[in-house]
């Protein structure tokens, strides 16, 4: 009986793990993103940057995913993704939504 709760909490603990590791990446590019809008000229630089850090924070995020809209002088970008968690009974995806917005700058 003792092994079984010991493996439960080895499970329980290797989930939360998985998510943490998932959140804290997905905050950080959140912070990026606010970041960034606010410092590039183009919107094709900050696509660049945003597909790199996405990159290094493991995050699936395509070109696709990444939209941009211009009213007035104002650059608003929302970034929409979606992570797979792998739990190999159970593959559920984490989905996150990303919004910021800077002047444009000529």
């Amino acid at each position: 009986m003792r092994a079984l709760k010991v493996l439960v909490v080895l499970v329980k603990l290797v989930t939360l793990f998985q998510f943490a590791n998932i959140y804290y990446g997905s905050w950080q590019f959140n912070s990026f993103v606010q970041e960034q809008t606010k410092r590039i000229y183009s919107s094709e630089q900050l696509k660049q940057a945003l597909l790199n850090e996405a990159k290094f924070y493991s995050l699936p995020i395509t070109d696709s995913d990444i939209n941009f809209n211009t009213s007035s002088s104002v650059l608003r970008v929302s970034v929409d993704y979606r992570v797979p968690v792998n739990l190999i009974v159970y593959q559920p995806k984490l989905q996150f939504h990303v919004l910021s917005a800077g002047i444009v700058r000529q």
